[in-house]
């Protein structure tokens, strides 16, 4: 912790001293984040007005069902009577997929949604670790649920598990996880870690 402590005050002392002794390149780059950060809520608040858009409006006349997915985002309509909509929203994994089924038997029902938020995956994946220093990882996620991912990542340090959480329910970023790793190190040592990882 005292570790994490001084690297963090080291940073910080850094960051200081460039603003000081540059201030031009400093204030450039500051200018590019904030940019960066305006386009990325801009996006995230345009695909929450397409969401709210969805939910709010009615179904067309003659329309019993609708199902809209808005990038993560599934949001069923089904009319319960003569004016009246309801509506369910859910959560669509990046590594999951909707199917919708009709039954051949029953013409009158409405198709079934199946949503397939959970399962297997092979998907590579890449981000930063800290563990004593701040490490690159390269992984591979092998099993999702909802916002949760299990994934077998390796450093220059030491290789392991990982559990990651995606956090666009909270942040703009869509492709952002979250993780914590445990696994062994080169000398066969036990270690752990957190950072962030996100999916090629």
């Amino acid at each position: 912790m005292a570790q994490a402590i001084k690297t963090l005050c080291g940073a910080v002392k850094a960051a200081a001293l460039f603003i000081v002794r540059r201030p031009k390149d400093a204030a450039f780059v500051i200018c590019g984040f904030l940019f960066v950060f305006i386009l990325m809520e801009l996006r995230h608040e345009q695909s929450h007005v397409r969401e709210l858009t969805a939910k709010t409006e009615g179904l067309p006349p003659g329309t019993k069902e609708e199902v809209v997915v808005y990038r993560d985002r599934i949001i069923e309509k089904w009319r319960t009577g003569p004016a009246q909509v309801e509506y369910r929203e859910r959560y669509l994994p990046p590594e999951g997929h909707v199917e919708i089924v009709t039954k051949e038997n029953a013409p009158n029902k409405p198709p079934e949604v199946v949503v397939k938020d959970w399962g297997f995956a092979m998907r590579l994946g890449g981000g930063v670790v800290y563990s004593d220093r701040i490490l690159p990882m390269l992984d591979l996620k092998w099993f999702y649920w909802k916002r949760y991912s299990l994934t077998v990542g390796i450093t220059p340090k030491f290789g392991g598990l990982c559990l990651s959480r995606h956090i666009d329910d909270f942040t703009p970023f869509c492709n952002l996880e979250i993780f914590s790793i445990v696994g062994i190190t080169w000398q066969g040592n036990r270690d752990v870690g957190m950072g962030v990882r996100i999916n090629f």
